[in-house]
This record gives C-alpha cells, structure tokens and sequence, in this order.
C-alpha cells in the first residue's frame, strides 16, 4: 500500500476529499438515502425539533404549555422509536441511511400538534407539510451537489484569482476599458442615469448578468468531453500527485492504449459544470468589480457637478448628492447617477468577458485552462478511485455497504 493504511481507509479518505471539492457526486453509487439525505439528517433533526414545539403557538400556558410540551416530545420519541423497529434497528440507534419512511415522517409528525390543538387547523396543518417538502428539496439540492463546500471553494477561488488580479486585468482590462469609455463619457448614458428608478435598474443590470452567465452555462458542457480523456495512466497518477488527493498509491489497471475511465454519470456532470460555473462566475465578478470601481474614481475626477447638470434635467436644486468633499481644493460630488453609469458598464464589461471566453481561442486559453487543469485533477484522483473500489469488493477485507456508507456520512 505504501502508506499502511487499507483500501477501506483510503476509500474514505477520498470521498471527503470529494465532498470538500464540491463534487460529491465523484462518489462511486452515490444515492439519496445512503449519502445525500443521511448526510443532511443533522440539519433535519433540527427543524423536526423546532416544528414540533413551536407549531403550538401561544394557545396554551402554564401547565397545559407543559402538558403540550411533553405529548410533543412523546410523538417524537415514539416516531424516531417505530421507525428503527420496522427498519430493524434498535429502538433508539441512529439511522445509518435516511429512506422513504424517516423522510415521511419529517413531513407528516410536526403537523400532528396543530392538527390536535391548532386553531386553524387545515390551514396550518397545509403550511407545515407544504414546508417540509420545500425544505426537503432545498436540504438535497445542497447536500447532493455538495452547494455549501462548492460555495467555499469557490471563495478560495476568488482568493486565489485576487491575488493574480494583475494578470486578469493585464490580459482584459485594456479593451474593456477602450469600449466602455465611450459609453461613460456620453450624455445620454448619464440622463438614462437619471431617469432610472431603482427597481428598474435592478431588473436591467439582473438581466444582462444572466445573459452572460448563460453563455457560461451554454459553453462548460461541451468542454467536459475533452477534459475527461487521459492519454494514459502516467498522466493520471501525475494529476492525482498535484492534486495531493490521499489516494496514495494504486496499482494501475493493465490497459494499454487512453485509459478506459467509467464516465460521470448525468448527475456528475451536472456537478462537475456547476463546480466549474462558479469558478467563472468569480471570474467575471471581479472583472466587474475592478471594472465598476475604476470609473467610480474615474468619475468623481472627470464628471464634475456643472457637467453632470448639463448632461441631465437635474438642477442645482433637484440634485441630491450622496456626499460632497473636497479634494486638492476642488468639491468632488458623490452621485447616484454615478454609481448608475459605473454599474451599467461593469455589467456590460462582464458580459462582453464572458462573450470572449466563448469566442475568442486566446481569452479561452488564458482564462479557462487553469479550471480545466483543477477539474482534470479531480477526475484523475475519481479514476484511481474507481480502481480502488472495484478491488475493494473484489477483495475479502472490503468494506461492506454499512461501512461504505458510513465512510460517505463522515
């Protein structure tokens, strides 16, 4: 093994890598009962708790609050207590899997209360359930695609790329900055501006950010089949190495030719475009910070207050600043109109960069091959994975399904 430890124990070991990297769907047979749900039953146990006693209300006090208290806390014990019984389990061990009757019964048990001693019984009982499903929905959408851990990457990302900022902008500053000054220094622009309400300027900016989130989303999917081949194992142990994976040492499968690799299954894939989204979302929302940020100096220099009203219908006395100060003897004003301008053009800049990145072969290479390389690293590491399962259960000491399932839980 080289490491000491066991398939079993490196098995493990990698499928928390897996979940740390936001790709839990990497994990071999990974299953809503035994993975995802079991892994978000904390969280669930949680809001059944909190259900249970606070769907009550403020009807009851004193002793009757009590009373009420304890037949809750008796439901819960006796569901949690049935359960295990006809799932074969002792009457109070911790499930080892969530399955279709535990979920039932975190929708159904904390409607139970109101529907007993409710005053709007229906309409509560309604409220509850529909609830439940909601946050059913929401706890596997989180814990399936691994949301939380994919978002803490994703800010190590943006640590990361703020601290190659210089080469970003070196490479997309220039041209961005030669279309948007155009825009910023027109009259127009500045009276649209004005004219704007909040509300409507929100929606416009929400919507050219998704057109260029959507040629993203258009584009990943079709980059997945080329990162997924591998010319031979050679070039997967390497990967693996840089990954620093605890995957340790694995004999490779005696193939000759490109390794022949079980590809993602479709909820994989989903995972692994949605890992690789986020990391060009941070993309794009630091070119248009730095973007926004640069013609808000630019502006408070360059659009001075008797420019500003020669370029609207505001007058000295409709206009209201967000601040005045003065600088090297000169009033500066601090304008919403501003902000406006400077958010219109980062919102704009974000797109053309994302425009680029699917268009043009040297903004794609510059910009798109250091996620290529981390999510070949991560296939990598699922290849040498695969091997060490498929050997797991061919061999006598191979964890067996409880234990694998404990190992994903951890």
């Amino acid at each position: 093994m080289g490491d000491g430890r066991s398939d079993a124990e490196r098995i493990r070991a990698v499928e928390r890598w897996f979940v740390r990297r936001g790709l839990p769907h990497a994990i071999d047979d990974y299953r809503a009962s035994t993975d995802v749900f079991t892994r978000a039953a904390p969280f669930l146990s949680l809001v059944f708790v909190i259900e249970l006693f606070a769907s009550f209300g403020d009807r009851f006090s004193g002793w009757a609050q009590a009373g009420v208290f304890v037949l809750g806390a008796a439901i819960m014990l006796g569901a949690a207590v049935g359960i295990n019984r006809v799932r074969g389990r002792r009457p109070f061990q911790l499930p080892d899997d969530i399955g279709p009757l535990e979920l039932t019964a975190f929708v159904l048990v904390p409607p139970i209360l109101p529907a007993l001693f409710g005053e709007d019984r229906a309409t509560t009982v309604v409220a509850i359930v529909v609830l439940n499903l909601g946050i059913l929905v929401l706890a596997y959408l989180f814990t399936s695609y691994g949301i939380v851990p994919m978002a803490r990457w994703g800010a190590e990302q943006m640590l990361r790329q703020i601290s190659g900022l210089s080469h970003l902008l070196a490479r997309s500053l220039p041209f961005l900055l030669l279309f948007a000054t155009f825009i910023f220094l027109n009259a127009e622009m500045w009276q649209v501006a004005h004219d704007f309400r909040p509300a409507f300027y929100a929606i416009v900016i929400g919507a050219v950010f998704a057109i260029a989130l959507s040629f993203l989303l258009v584009r990943l999917p079709q980059e997945l089949d080329g990162i997924a081949v591998f010319d031979d194992w050679d070039e997967i142990c390497a990967l693996a190495e840089q990954a620093e994976a605890p995957v340790g040492r694995v004999d490779r499968p005696d193939q000759s030719g490109r390794p022949q690799i079980e590809p993602l299954a479709r909820g994989g894939r989903l995972n692994l475009v949605l890992l690789l989204f986020v990391s060009q979302v941070v993309q794009l929302v630091l070119v248009a910070t730095v973007i926004g940020s640069f013609y808000v100096g630019f502006g408070l220099f360059s659009v001075r207050e008797e420019t500003l009203l020669q370029w609207t219908t505001a007058t000295a006395d409709t206009l209201d600043p967000i601040a005045r100060f003065t600088v090297f003897g000169g009033e500066v004003v601090l304008t919403w109109e501003l902000f406006a301008v400077s958010g219109f053009i980062a919102a704009f800049s974000a797109l053309q960069f994302a425009v680029s990145l699917l268009t043009d072969k040297a903004y794609r290479e510059e910009f798109f091959a250091s996620l290529e390389h981390e999510a070949r690293e991560v296939l990598a590491v699922r290849a040498l994975y695969l091997t060490l399962v498929e050997r797991a259960w061919q061999d006598q000491s191979s964890p067996t399904g409880t234990e694998q399932s404990q190992a994903r839980n951890m």
